[in-house]
């Protein structure tokens, strides 16, 4: 395991979160978080397998089947497809159901249908809605805007077609994790206003939301499980490209919800974050600015917690995380 950098103010060890082997970690996770490797995504065809293998080794569901799982494609406005995955409950209430559409994390660099495919089984399943997930394209071959358009039409095209996919239009909800968390903000503001039914929650998952990286979090969690500060950089600088630099004064409209002017059109929102995530310090920010702005906002800080550390179903802080998620579904589609 790494060492923890020098404390520069003279304290050894003073600032333990640092260190994955002795920062508080909940046992279980701190035992499981040696099976999940950090992805080096400045190697993006590499981050790409290595995920893909993970997420293939990792599949922990037992819901599929109560869900019915359906491929389809969304045309782009240049003609082009777009591939979503929508998730059903079999046994499924009368009339129509909400919907959620949840968007995948991976630094905006790796990911496709597969990788939540057991959150979205679950969720459909305990929730009584209707999934649909995304398969954006991804950086740095499409840079920003390419995934938030695609995430955007996604959504605009499933709410055009509600009567027949069974939906109830006024029961829409948006979520993402980490990187997707950042997409799920910023379609959420560009709808906003549309004309069409408000969305009745976003859900951020351990999400990104700071290009300037300018938390303590940002800065200085370099020895983090699953996330480090270096692969925000790196995230970042291929999600914007080359001309990126971090703590500069503005950022393109809707990349980067920490910069946002106006977070007024938000929907509620349940936001989570953990307390070994070098995201955690912007999500707290952002859950302030929101309030702030009037928007509802449900904030979960799992303290024993690291970056998307739900993901570890076998876990009991994770199995507890996902239900959190899928009571604040019901809550609101109720």
């Amino acid at each position: 395991m790494p060492t923890a950098p020098s404390d520069p103010s003279g304290r050894d060890g003073a600032d333990r979160s640092r260190r994955p082997g002795g920062m508080g970690l909940d046992p279980e996770l701190a035992a499981m978080q040696v099976l999940m490797p950090r992805i080096d995504i400045a190697e993006v065809e590499q981050a790409r397998a290595t995920e893909a293998m993970l997420v293939a080794n990792m599949r922990s569901s037992d819901r599929r089947h109560e869900v019915e799982t359906t491929d389809s494609v969304v045309l782009r406005p240049d003609g082009t497809h777009l591939a979503v995955r929508g998730y059903r409950p079999r046994t499924r209430r009368r009339g129509p159901l909400p919907m959620l559409l949840f968007i995948h994390g991976g630094s905006f660099v790796t990911g496709d249908l597969e990788t939540e495919d057991a959150r979205c089984e679950i969720y459909a399943a305990e929730a009584e809605c209707v999934v649909f997930a995304v398969d954006y394209r991804l950086a740095p071959e499409n840079p920003f805007p390419a995934g938030l358009d695609d995430c955007s039409t996604a959504l605009a095209h499933l709410r055009d077609r509600a009567d027949e996919l069974g939906i109830d239009n006024g029961r829409v909800a948006i979520g993402g994790l980490s990187a997707g968390g950042a997409l799920a903000s910023g379609t959420a503001l560009r709808c906003g206003g549309d004309g069409r039914p408000a969305l009745v929650l976003q859900m951020l998952l351990f999400p990104v939301l700071d290009a300037g990286l300018t938390t303590h979090t940002a800065r200085h969690y370099s020895d983090t499980p699953v996330l480090t500060h270096e692969t925000l950089r790196d995230m970042w600088r291929l999600y914007l490209g080359p001309e990126w630099r971090p703590g500069q004064a503005s950022y393109p409209v809707h990349s980067s919800p920490a910069h946002e002017p106006d977070l007024s059109l938000s929907p509620p929102t349940y936001l989570c974050t953990a307390g070994h995530d070098p995201l955690r310090d912007e999500a707290l920010e952002h859950a302030q600015r929101l309030m702030r702005a009037e928007v509802q906002v449900d904030l979960r800080v799992y303290a024993r917690g690291f970056h998307s550390f739900d993901s570890f179903h076998a876990t009991r802080l994770g199995r507890s995380a996902i239900r959190d998620q899928v009571e604040a579904l019901r809550a609101a589609f109720a």
